[in-house]
């Protein structure tokens, strides 16, 4: 059944037929009202800037982020009875890689100087049993449509080093000359301290060139934090 699926979304995507293989994501569909140059907006070659008539939300990447605690997953019996159809095809990231950033990226263990946010506390509890204890990633901010291969495992509740990869591939998605990119994160005002210097010291993480980003907290979360967060 599963292989079936497969074969259905190489040919549903126009893979069936040719000897191109799918890259990153190119088996999973995107908000199809998001900014993607080439794709929905066309804008000028050479250049990041936008027309001077054009509202500039037209030409921003809105995402948010967020983890799901419920997402728990055992280690495998057999480890090497495993095999992966979709590696980093859809909407999950590709394991080789992802987890090699894992191997080299730096544990913060952070207590968070806000309210006591739960994402944060997990990320500093002990997993044995697990795999995986969260699954996480970052989705269009105003449709909810994940973004494809941006879509993490998370090994000790909900880390800074799972969730930088997520928004690295999510900032880097279709985005060609896009400027501006806005996130959400029910705990950006912890996150957003560490994201660049954590891009700056990896290898595994980008951010586009010329790309602003513009750190906020939703409106579901934001009456759950301190007032010196609003800076």
């Amino acid at each position: 059944m599963t292989q079936w699926c497969q074969c259905k979304l190489y040919k549903w995507h126009g893979f069936a037929h040719k000897d191109d293989e799918p890259n990153a994501g190119d088996l999973a569909l995107f908000c199809p009202a998001c900014p993607q140059p080439g794709i929905n907006l066309d804008l000028p070659t050479g250049t990041a800037s936008r027309p001077d008539d054009t509202p500039s939300w037209l030409f921003t990447r809105t995402l948010v982020m967020d983890g799901n605690f419920k997402a728990e997953h055992l280690h495998p019996v057999n480890p090497s009875d495993e095999v992966l159809l979709m590696d980093g095809l859809a909407f999950m990231v590709g394991d080789e890689r992802y987890k090699r950033h894992l191997s080299i990226a730096q544990d913060q263990i952070q207590k968070s100087d806000c309210n006591n946010h739960h994402a944060v506390n997990q990320a500093n509890a002990s997993w044995q049993k697990l795999e995986a204890t969260v699954i996480g990633g970052c989705a269009c901010a105003w449709h909810g449509c994940f973004v494809p291969h941006s879509m993490v495992d998370f090994q000790k509740g909900e880390r800074q080093m799972n969730m930088d990869y997520a928004l690295s591939q999510a900032l880097n998605y279709n985005t060609d000359r896009i400027s501006w990119a806005i996130t959400f994160y029910d705990i950006n005002c912890q996150y957003n301290k560490f994201f660049k210097d954590q891009v700056a010291s990896s290898m595994y993480l980008s951010i586009p060139i010329g790309m602003d980003i513009i750190p906020g907290i939703g409106l579901w979360h934001v009456h759950g934090h301190q007032d010196s967060c609003y800076v």
